[in-house]
């Protein structure tokens, strides 16, 4: 196993919530918080970036990953541990991380979600995102796919069935809200919003035994455990979210074949994607999947810890070993977005006018009276 392996892997038996920092041997933060004065400021220290979700699901084995490689590029190389603090929809993890030193030798990981959600669902939030400096944000867009048994084998039998089509989702929040959104536009005769599934496998179980007539997933999640469903004629892709470049909805990389969601309305409608919603479609979108895995630290953290970050990063995100790597971890590219360029994905999202934010609680709350 390679060092980078060993250094990213290390904490995994430990990695449950409080017991990861002990667990891997956190430097004493008071005696750390000036650097080394003799040498670089990371040498001999640690840092705990904290992942807001469970222990093994694929951010926090990104995360592993990902700390494996920081560790080789700072210099001083220093251990990066991970500390899984999941609950309150990633806010838990976010509002431990704002209660940590700013000493630099703290990181946090969350999702465009949760960004989304410090707009539209701010309750529980204890940390402003602003006053974080975004290291680099890695990309995933979501995969809208339909059940073959349910009679969905092509985009346009969306709206020739006559039956009720059923969509699931975890939770109708900002972020899901867009994608129902953009289906309810299709022309679908009767399209049916079901939320509340644990995550992208109880989605797709759903699909198979025909609870489900349309699922969505992250593309990591497709590759692995959606696309054998579709070699084997159970499943059905449909059409991608996107990623969005220069404020224009553009297709997954990963899936070039698959329109995106804007693009499906169009073929369906023989209509423009335009108007408030949509604008809130690109804008939500703009957060969510190119800002999928986004890495931050304290923007009052020491000026030398942080440029020794930023100067790590871009070599990692260059680095063909780590592309290799990350690709395999999540059976797809993710692309990278390094520092003001993530911050300009995040800003689409926080530029929202009040009138639409209002227009998603409003359609929100319309779509749960169904």
């Amino acid at each position: 196993m390679s060092p980078r392996k060993h250094i990213s892997l290390g904490c995994a038996a430990g990695a449950a919530a409080s017991l990861a920092i002990a667990g891997c041997g956190v430097t004493n933060t008071e005696a750390s918080s000036e650097g080394n004065e003799d040498g670089p400021f990371y040498e001999g220290q640690t840092i705990t970036i904290v992942v807001p979700f469970d222990a093994g699901g694929a951010s926090d084995t990104y995360s592993r990953m990902f700390a494996g490689y920081l560790s080789e590029y700072i210099e001083g190389n220093p251990e990066v541990v991970v500390e899984n603090v999941p609950g309150g929809a990633q806010k838990d993890g976010l509002n431990r991380f704002e209660r940590m030193d700013h000493d630099g030798l703290a990181m946090a990981m969350g999702s465009g979600g949760l960004i989304a959600s410090t707009i539209f669902d701010s309750d529980g939030v204890q940390f402003d995102l602003s006053e974080y400096e975004t290291l680099v944000a890695f990309g995933g867009s979501m995969n809208i796919f339909g059940s073959a048994s349910a009679g969905i084998n092509s985009l346009e039998d969306l709206v020739e069935l006559e039956e009720p089509i059923y969509y699931g989702g975890l939770e109708l929040n900002a972020s899901e809200s867009v994608r129902t959104f953009a289906l309810d536009e299709l022309g679908m005769h009767d399209f049916q919003p079901l939320m509340g599934y644990d995550g992208g496998g109880s989605v797709t179980a759903a699909v198979l035994s025909g609870e489900l007539s349309l699922g969505n997933s992250t593309s990591s999640h497709y590759m692995e455990s959606v696309v054998p469903l579709e070699e084997d004629g159970e499943i059905t892709p449909l059409m991608t979210q996107g990623y969005v470049e220069d404020g224009e909805i553009v297709r997954d990389p990963a899936f070039p074949d698959l329109p995106t969601m804007p693009e499906a309305y169009e073929t369906l409608t023989g209509e423009t994607a335009e108007g408030t919603g949509w604008d809130i479609y690109t804008a939500v979108t703009t957060a969510q999947t190119n800002l999928l895995r986004t890495y931050w630290v304290h923007g009052d953290a020491p000026e030398e810890a942080r440029a020794a970050l930023r100067e790590a990063i871009a070599q990692v995100v260059e680095d063909e070993e780590f592309i290799q790597d990350s690709t395999e971890s999540l059976g797809v590219e993710s692309p990278a977005l390094v520092g003001e360029e993530a911050d300009a994905s995040a800003a689409a999202v926080h530029n929202l006018t009040p009138e639409q934010v209002q227009w998603v609680e409003d359609y929100i709350a319309e779509v749960n009276s169904r």
